[in-house]
């Protein structure tokens, strides 16, 4: 995922690149079992923000702008999702550097 406000953390600083993803994949990891990934408005988010414009653009355009903007509005939708779950992955941070 996109967590680089965790990668960018003061406390991993001194550490290794692959140390750093090793220890936010581990936070990562103990979030999602206290609060697990909810599918369904994750799809229903993709849906609104990717694929309903996409089959307008398929409808006014063309294939390959309606593909090109799924593609990249589903990629930016996961960067505003992972840097909105930072704040709370933050906490595990801790509890994997301890």
């Amino acid at each position: 995922m996109f967590y680089f406000k965790l990668y960018d953390d003061k406390r991993l600083k001194d550490l290794k690149h692959s140390k750093k993803i090793e220890i936010v994949n581990n936070a990562v990891k103990l979030y999602r079992k206290d609060k697990p990934l909810n599918i369904t408005s994750r799809l229903l988010a993709m849906l609104i923000w990717g694929g309903i414009p996409a089959v307008v653009l398929f409808l006014v355009f063309s294939f390959g702008l309606a593909i090109g903007w799924f593609a990249l509005s589903i990629f930016i939708l996961e960067i505003k999702l992972a840097n909105d779950e930072s704040a709370d992955v933050e906490t595990y941070l801790n509890q994997v550097l301890e």
